[in-house]
């Protein structure tokens, strides 16, 4: 904020700068250096009360406030003033021209001094206008990215609840048999847990622990399926400087795992695989589709919501294509980084 004035007064004193300087420029061809020098800084001192004084005082305490009136009658005053000073200054301190051999008299008849005025008045309005347009899009970016915050952590919220329901229940069913791999399974939904509270919430991650977040969930789902092998990862050149939105592939391969029927269907397959590039990150998702449809279970973030964070997260640089047919769901995500 503070550079963004900086900037602004920067901008309007080198503009001033560079309107003394063609002034004593286009003066000097009809009077001598000082008396270039005098004209350009007496007209150019007036110029800026006019500009500033509009600007900072008749616009946002009348024009802005509706007192539409009290603005045409200030803005007469000011007119009224502007055209005595710059007489009196022609008529006593300049002279005319012919001191120094030109028989005209360029830039003083009255027509010139109120249009002179009235273009100076103009570019105030103009500047104000532009300031209001600049202001009101700055806010709107400032609505834009709060509601985009809430809604990541809307979403955010959605994911966790239903994955930790189904990682409990597979937990509980490891118990209940005793099985040997309910310590092994527990420590993955450790670092699972470690993920979500001290990493996800961030608006990036390094993408080795987005991984390690992601085959965790892999292994505790593999948990309740007889056959492993089913379900195959691939990958490829993962970049420990890569840095990637977190929890953005788990919809989708919560989605496979949930309806692929790959627990009872002897024919049923989830394949996954990712692969970072540079410039870019390529997810690939397939999973069977069982000829007997599957009861539909609650919760779980949705496909709907796995794009709104792709909108929000990525706008412009995600390109998700999802494909069905009667036996294979396919999901291919590309992202530009």
């Amino acid at each position: 904020m503070m550079k963004g004035h900086i900037y602004k007064r920067v901008l309007h004193i080198g503009f001033w700068i560079i309107f003394l300087i063609l002034s004593i420029f286009i003066f000097s061809n009809f009077w001598s250096l000082k008396m270039s020098v005098l004209r350009a800084v007496l007209n150019g001192s007036l110029f800026i009360a006019v500009f500033y004084t509009n600007l900072f005082f008749l616009i946002p305490y009348l024009y802005a406030r509706k007192r539409y009136f009290l603005y045409i009658l200030s803005g007469m005053f000011l007119l009224v003033v502007f055209i005595t000073l710059r007489l009196t200054f022609r008529d006593y301190i300049y002279g005319t021209p012919s001191a120094v051999g030109v028989s005209t008299r360029p830039f003083q008849s009255e027509f010139m001094i109120i249009t002179s005025f009235l273009f100076v008045f103009g570019i105030s309005i103009f500047c104000q206008l532009a300031k209001n347009h600049l202001d009101a899009a700055e806010r709107n970016r400032e609505i834009l990215r709060q509601r985009d915050e809430a809604e990541f952590r809307m979403l955010k919220a959605q994911v966790n609840p239903h994955f930790l329901f189904n990682t409990l229940n597979n937990l509980y069913s490891l118990a209940y048999t005793r099985s040997e791999k309910t310590a092994g399974a527990i420590m993955s939904l450790s670092e699972i847990m470690r993920y979500l509270i001290y990493e996800a919430g961030a608006p990036l991650v390094p993408v080795e622990k987005e991984i390690r977040f992601l085959t965790n969930y892999v292994e505790l789902e593999k948990l309740r399926i007889e056959d492993p092998s089913k379900v195959t990862v691939v990958i490829q050149n993962p970049s420990g400087n890569t840095m990637i939105c977190p929890l953005i592939f788990i919809a989708f391969v919560e989605n496979a795992f949930k309806h692929s029927g790959i627990d009872i269907d002897p024919e049923g397959f989830i394949q996954i695989f990712l692969a970072f590039q540079k410039g870019g990150i390529q997810f690939t998702c397939e999973n069977s589709i069982p000829a007997l449809p599957i009861e539909k279970t609650e919760g779980g973030m949705g496909l709907v919501n796995a794009k709104s964070r792709l909108d929000l997260m990525y706008p412009g640089k995600a390109e998700l294509v999802i494909k069905r047919t009667n036996m294979v769901y396919t999901v291919k995500l590309n992202i530009s980084i």
